[in-house]
């Protein structure tokens, strides 16, 4: 599956939506739009917005989008009800996240998660002004895995990316980076427990907890002492 972040930066006189996406084959595409927006909270809406056009545009299904945005959350929790994003102080001036989001991001399968600015990538293709070199959609190869008859893809859960940094001392993997390497340990592991909805991989001494189709917790096997460090 694929993995996107999207952001705005709000920044002197100029205004800069930002989308990145990474898809299994490692491929990257980076996208800055600059436009006049001043507020922050339309901006954030908008720079998702022009990111789910792109995915829908080129029917790029499966995947996971990230944004920062505490109130473009807030807005897709409430749904078709009520898709507005307020400006500050202009209560006859809003703006709208695209009408039916919901039907979109359910046909192209795409889950969405809040994470915290430092770990948003799409602020730095924001803030960069000189050309950024993307692969050529032609050439992202969706189909990576597929050859791996037993592989499965799995979502993550943000709080995942703590442990992952601290077990595997990793400190500035990115999230999109610790999923795709989980995936591929678990696909090489040991399956030491499985329920109906709870499954356990075992690779040497660490362990990858997932409920039905996230991972949720990594934590680390001490069999000297027969205890588990961070229990699965």
């Amino acid at each position: 599956m694929f993995i996107a972040y999207s952001d705005a930066s709000v920044k002197d006189k100029e205004t800069s939506l930002g989308f990145f996406i990474v898809f299994e084959d490692k491929s990257e595409i980076r996208r800055r739009i600059v436009v006049r927006e001043r507020d922050n909270n339309v901006a954030e809406a908008m720079a998702l917005s022009e990111l789910l056009a792109f995915l829908k545009y080129y029917n790029l299904k499966k995947g996971t989008i990230l944004f920062d945005s505490k109130g473009v959350k807030s807005q897709l929790k409430k749904g078709s009800r009520n898709n507005k994003v307020k400006k500050r102080g202009r209560r006859n001036n809003s703006r709208y996240l695209p009408k039916g989001v919901y039907k979109v991001l359910e046909k192209l399968q795409i889950r969405t998660q809040l994470i915290s600015r430092t770990r948003n990538v799409a602020h730095k293709v924001c803030c960069r002004k000189e050309f950024i070199l993307s692969t050529p959609i032609s050439q992202v190869n969706r189909k990576y895995y597929q050859v791996l008859g037993t592989y499965k893809d799995y979502f993550m859960q943000q709080s995942v990316l703590d442990e992952y940094r601290k077990i595997y001392n990793n400190p500035s993997a990115t999230f999109h980076e610790a999923q795709i390497d989980l995936n591929k340990k678990i696909w090489l592991a040991d399956l030491v427990e499985d329920t109906e909805m709870t499954k356990v991989y075992e690779i040497r001494d660490k362990r990858i907890k997932v409920v039905q189709d996230t991972v949720v917790k990594v934590c680390k096997v001490n069999y000297e002492e027969l205890v588990t460090i961070g229990e699965c």
